[in-house]
C-alpha cells in the first residue's frame, strides 16, 4: 500500500511514467505527480536551473537549493542525492544554525529509509524529536513522526507506527497545519488500519485524505486514493461502490497515456464485473488489459489475463473458446516457472476438458495440478517442519540447561552447613531484605515529595511569568491608548477655544503615562520571576541608570521595540537610541548581541 513520507522543504516531485503508479511500493516525497515522460524532461531542466543559481547563493538560501537537488535525485539516484545532502549538512554546520542542522537530518533519515535502513532511520528520527522539542518547533516534530511511523510500518510494527502517525496528526491539528500535511497523515493512518485488517476504518481515513487533496486540486493523489478505496470496498463486498472509482482512474490514466496502470485498472474492473455476472463487460475489460500487457511485454500479466478470459468463457458455458486461452496461459507460466500459475492453469484445463467429455486429457491435467499443488504444499510443510525442528532444538537446549542448573544447585545444597546455620542465614537475609525494602520505599516517597514540590514551584513560576507578561502587555496597551487619546485631544485643542481645559486633560494623561506606581508594580512582578536581576546588573555594570535598568528588564522579556516604546513613553526611534547608548555603557562590540547578553544574565 502506498505511503507518504514528509521532509523539508515541502515540494512536489515529478516521476517518469516508465514506472507504473499502481506497482509502486512507497512514495518518498510529499506529493507524487503523475506525468508523461515529456514532462519528466522538464524536471531535468529544473535540476539544471537549480545548479545554475547554486553558484551565486550563500548560507540558508544555498541550503534550501541543496535540499531541492536532494529531492530531485533521491528516487532516481540516491547516491547523487547523498552528495547534495552532505553539502547541505556541511553548510548548515558551518553557519551554526541549530534548526537548519536538524532539518538536514530529516533528509538524512529519508535517505536511510530509501536505502531500506529502517532501524537506522528511526534512530535518527528519535534524536530529532528531542532536538525539535528543545527548539520548540512543533511543525517539524510532525514531519519527524510521519517518517518514523512509515519506517516502523516497514519493520512490521503496525501499532507503534499507528501511534506515531496519530500523535503527528494531533499536533498538526493543534497548530493548524496546512491541508496537504493533514491529508498525508490521514493517508498513512488509513494504510495502517488496512494493515491490521480494519478495512472500514481505512476507507474512512482514505476518504478524509481524498477530500483535502481534492480541495488542493491534486488530481494524482485523488486518483490513487480512489483506487485504494475501491480495493477496500471490494474486500467488504461493496463492488457497486468500487466500480465508479475505478472508472475515474481509467479516465485519469487515459489522459496521461499511462498504459500499464490503465491495464491494471482494466483488470480490477474485469474482476468486479465478474462478481456481478456481467460477463460480456468483464470480458471486454480483460481483453483491453491483455492488449496493453502484450504491447509492453508484461508476460506474467499476459498469462493472468489469458486465464481470466478463459474463466469468463467457462462461466458462459463456452469451454471450446476457453481452452485456447488456458493453453496459452499455461505456456507462459511454464516459460516463467510460475508454479502456482502452472497449477491453476492445469486445474482450469481439467475442468474445460471434462466439460467437452475429453476425460483422458482432463485426467492428465488434473494429475499435473495435484502433483504441483502437493509440491508447493510439501515445500511449505518442509519450511514449517524446519521451523518446528529449530523450535524443538531450542526448547531441548533450554531443558538441558535447566537440568544442569538443578544438578549444580543440588551439589551446592549438599555442601551447605548445618540446618541451624542455614536457618540463621535465611532469617538474617530476610531481615536485610525488609530493611532494603523499607529504605527503598522511604527513598521513593522522598523523591515523590520532591517531585511534587518541584512541580508546584514550576507551576508558581509559570503563573508569575504569565502575570508579568500580561502586566507588561497591559501597560504597553494602556500607554498606547493614552498616547492616541492625547494626540486626538491636541488636535481638538488646536481647533477649540477652550484650550486650557484640554491642556489639563493632556497633563493628567501625561501624569498617568509617567506614573511610577505602574512601573513599581511591574518591577515587583519582574523581580518575582527573575530573581536578583537588577542587583546582578548593578554589580556588573555600575554605570547603568534606572532608565537603562527599565530597558534591560523589557529586553529580558523579549518584548518588541513597539511594545517597549509604548511602556517607556518614547518613540521606536528613541528605543533604538536607548539601545545604542546602553551598548556603549556595556562596552559591547558590533559583533556581540545585546539581547543575548541580557537574556544570559
Amino acid at each position: 500500500m502506498n505511503q507518504k513520507l514528509e521532509h523539508m522543504p515541502r515540494t512536489k516531485t515529478i516521476f517518469n511514467m516508465s514506472t507504473p503508479l499502481i506497482k509502486s511500493i512507497r512514495f518518498i516525497m510529499l506529493i507524487v505527480v503523475i506525468v508523461s515522460s515529456k514532462l519528466h524532461s522538464q524536471n531535468e531542466k529544473r535540476v539544471d536551473s537549480l545548479l545554475t543559481v547554486l553558484k551565486q547563493q550563500k548560507d540558508t538560501v544555498k541550503i534550501n537549493t541543496y535540499t531541492q537537488l536532494f529531492i530531485e535525485h533521491i528516487n532516481v539516484d540516491p547516491e547523487i542525492a547523498k552528495k547534495y545532502l552532505d553539502a547541505e549538512m556541511k553548510l548548515a554546520e558551518a553557519i551554526k544554525n541549530k534548526e537548519f542542522i536538524a532539518r538536514t537530518k530529516i533528509n538524512y533519515a529519508v535517505y536511510l529509509f530509501n536505502k531500506s535502513k529502517f532501524k537506522e532511520s528511526i534512530d535518527v528520527l528519535d534524536k530529532l524529536l528531542i532536538e525539535f522539542d528543545e527548539l520548540d518547533n512543533d511543525y517539524y516534530k510532525t514531519v519527524v513522526l510521519v517518517n518514523k511511523g512509515n519506517a516502523l510500518r516497514e519493520l512490521g510494527f503496525y501499532e507503534k507506527a499507528l501511534e506515531a502517525h496519530i500523535e503527528s496528526l494531533k499536533i498538526k491539528e493543534a497548530i493548524n497545519a496546512d491541508k496537504e500535511s493533514i491529508a498525508i497523515s490521514y493517508w498513512n493512518i488509513g494504510n495502517l488500519q488496512d494493515d491490521v485488517g480494519r478495512t472500514e476504518d481505512a476507507i474512512a481515513y482514505y476518504k478524509k485524505s481524498k477530500i483535502l487533496f481534492k480541495e488542493l486540486n491534486s488530481e494524482s493523489d485523488t486518483i490513487i486514493l480512489n483506487i485504494m478505496i475501491a480495493e477496500d470496498l471490494s474486500k467488504i463486498e461493496k463492488i457497486q461502490d468500487a466500480i465508479p472509482l475505478y472508472k475515474d482512474a481509467v479516465n485519469f490514466f487515459k489522459k496521461y497515456n499511462a498504459k500499464q496502470d490503465l491495464a491494471k485498472i482494466y483488470q480490477y474492473l474485469g474482476k468486479s464485473y465478474t462478481e456481478y455476472d456481467s460477463l460480456d463487460v468483464s470480458l471486454n475489460y480483460f481483453q483491453k488489459a491483455l492488449a496493453i500487457n502484450k504491447d509492453y511485454s508484461q508476460e506474467a500479466y499476459v498469462g493472468l489475463d489469458l486465464r481470466q478470459i478463459g474463466e469468463i468463457y467457462m462461466k458462459k458455458n463456452q469451454p471450446n473458446k476457453a481452452i485456447p486461452y488456458f493453453k496459452e496461459s499455461l505456456d507462459i507460466s511454464n516459460s516463467l516457472s510460475l508454479k502456482d500459475e502452472i497449477s491453476k492453469n492445469h486445474e482450469s484445463l481439467a475442468r474445460a476438458k471434462a466439460f467437452v467429455n475429453n476425460y483422458k486429457e482432463a485426467y492428465t491435467h488434473l494429475v499435473s495440478h495435484k502433483t504441483i499443488s502437493e509440491e508447493l504444499l510439501n515445500a511449505e510443510n518442509i519450511e514449517r517442519m524446519n521451523e518446528l525442528e529449530v523450535k524443538y532444538k531450542t526448547e531441548k537446549k533450554e531443558k538441558d540447561l535447566l537440568l544442569k542448573e538443578n544438578e549444580i544447585q543440588l551439589l551446592e545444597e549438599r555442601k551447605q552447613k548445618a540446618e541451624n546455620q542455614r536457618l540463621f542465614f535465611i532469617i538474617t537475609a530476610f531481615g536485610i531484605l525488609l530493611f532494603a525494602i523499607s529504605f527503598i520505599y522511604g527513598l521513593k516517597q522522598k523523591m515523590k515529595r520532591n517531585k511534587i514540590e518541584r512541580e508546584k514551584l514550576d507551576s508558581d513560576l509559570e503563573f508569575k511569568e504569565k502575570q508579568l507578561t500580561t502586566h507588561a502587555l497591559h501597560l504597553a496597551h494602556k500607554n498606547e491608548v493614552l498616547l492616541n487619546l492625547k494626540e486626538q485631544l491636541k488636535s481638538i485643542k488646536s481647533q477649540s477655544n477652550n484650550s486650557r481645559g484640554f491642556q489639563n486633560i493632556i497633563n493628567n494623561i501625561n501624569l498617568d503615562i509617567n506614573n511610577d506606581n505602574n512601573w513599581e508594580q511591574f518591577k515587583s512582578y519582574f523581580e518575582d520571576v527573575h530573581k536578583n536581576f537588577n542587583s546582578k546588573i548593578m554589580k556588573t555594570y555600575p554605570e547603568v541608570s534606572n532608565n537603562d535598568l527599565r530597558l534591560m528588564s523589557l529586553l529580558k522579556m523579549n518584548l518588541s521595540s513597539k511594545e517597549i516604546a509604548n511602556i517607556l513613553n518614547i518613540s521606536t526611534e528613541g528605543v533604538k537610541k536607548a539601545r545604542y547608548r546602553l551598548r556603549k555603557k556595556l562596552n559591547l562590540s558590533t559583533e556581540e548581541s545585546l539581547q543575548e547578553l541580557i537574556i544570559s544574565i
